[in-house]
């Protein structure tokens, strides 16, 4: 069985092609990212943790691409990593520190050490 293939008019296969643009670009838009897949926003400011700990979210670039934390009187410049279970993984290779987030809390590790830094940290 061969395949049917019309012709467009060469005005018609440029609408067409611009229409495709405008709904790829858009989806793009919405899309989250492949290190955000959920899309949601991590705040800045102090994230209280168990065994009053605290992380000093100090920025986070818009796309969600790097953070800078302040932790035990010390700053970490974390980049964003994709991460199999669909959290925010930021990591500072140099300390290795790695700040997992989720919506609603994240925690730090020292995978260095293998150890927890903070656990439960909230805004």
């Amino acid at each position: 069985m061969r395949p049917i293939v019309r012709s467009l008019s060469l005005p018609a296969l440029a609408a067409v092609t611009a229409l495709a643009a405008s709904a790829s670009s858009a989806l793009a838009a919405d899309a989250p990212s492949a290190i955000n897949p959920h899309g949601f926003k991590v705040p800045t400011g102090t994230h209280r943790c168990e065994l009053n700990r605290s992380i000093d979210v100090r920025s986070v670039a818009a796309d969600q691409s790097t953070a800078v934390l302040g932790f035990d009187r010390k700053e970490y410049r974390m980049q964003a990593v994709v991460a199999r279970s669909g959290a925010l993984r930021y990591e500072d290779p140099s300390s290795g520190l790695v700040w997992l987030v989720i919506a609603t809390k994240s925690m730090l590790l020292d995978t260095k050490n293998g150890r927890q830094l903070a656990n439960e940290c909230k805004t």
